[in-house]
């Protein structure tokens, strides 16, 4: 199973607010889904969002 985060978590690892991160799946910079009224992160989506952000800064 692979694993799963929440904005906070996520917000921690960057060092950014967890509203940025909220932000960025509302706008859909970053995948995630909705378990209730809680999101959550996949590790894969948040590697993903990692990598895109890293490319385009090139």
């Amino acid at each position: 199973m692979p694993e799963i985060y929440t904005p906070e978590e996520i917000a921690e690892k960057l060092k950014v607010s967890e509203q940025t991160i909220r932000r960025y799946l509302r706008e859909e910079k970053m995948e995630g889904f909705k378990v209730g009224n809680s999101w959550r992160i996949k590790e894969k989506n948040f590697l993903d969002f990692i990598d895109q952000q890293s490319s385009s800064k090139k």
